[in-house]
């Protein structure tokens, strides 16, 4: 367990945070979210938008992250998420979060504001596609997806890794959008990796309906490619 020494400064910057986050509380929006099967306990139903603005206003901070995640609410989840030093986060700190995160919506903001930027990226995505745990598979294939909109050829090598060992067991309808998205952004990279998801998902829907559904999502991206 991480033990932190207070910081006066660092506690009226949450103070002042979760002071921002009450004035967004929005009555409508927190109803249509509960609509959509977002039922947090705590949460006031400020906008995405919303949230990336008030972090903008902060300097990343270990201790202010951590403050704002064990405060529990949907917004200061999400602020942690995005005001976190990712130099400085450990497995045991990414094992508690993942444990709670209780929606699809956090595991969302965790891997595009903070996960994708962990230095051990690229080993974090491989063994957690291969986890056979919902959570950090997801997180696998949306941080991948984030790394295959970056414009260097860096992450290549990944990406090509990381196709190959997809699970195969895609019954989740959440988990096949995610996947359709993630797999369509990487075959925007380069004719090599549209060609091997092509061929894979190819074979795989033979077998398997949801493959097809994959499939059927991909034609537009592999006909860009030509």
């Amino acid at each position: 367990m991480e033990f932190f020494i207070d910081d006066q400064e660092i506690e009226d910057q949450f103070q002042n945070i979760f002071k921002k986050i009450q004035i967004l509380r929005n009555g409508e929006t927190h109803q249509e979210m509960k609509n959509l099967g977002l039922t947090y306990q705590k949460s006031v139903g400020a906008g995405i938008v919303n949230l990336r603005e008030i972090a903008a206003d902060y300097t990343p901070n270990h201790l202010l992250a951590h403050k704002l995640w064990a405060k529990g609410f949907r917004e200061t989840k999400i602020l942690a998420t995005l005001l976190e030093e990712s130099n400085l986060v450990n497995t045991q700190q990414l094992d508690r979060w993942l444990k709670e995160m209780d929606f699809n919506e956090l595991l969302e903001q965790a891997s595009m504001n903070l996960f994708v930027n962990l230095s051990d990226v690229e080993d974090l995505g491989k063994d957690w596609i291969q986890s056979k745990n919902r959570k950090k598979e997801l997180c696998a294939i949306m941080l991948s997806g984030r790394l295959a909109m970056r414009k260097d050829n860096q992450y290549d090598s990944y990406l090509e890794q990381f196709v190959d060992i997809l699970p195969q067991n895609i019954e989740d309808s959440y988990y096949r959008n995610q996947l359709a998205r993630c797999l369509g952004k990487i075959v925007r990279r380069n004719n090599k990796l549209a060609e091997k998801i092509s061929k894979l998902v190819l074979h795989l829907k033979s077998k398997d309906k949801n493959w097809l559904e994959i499939w059927e999502n991909l034609q537009y991206e592999l006909e860009l490619r030509g």
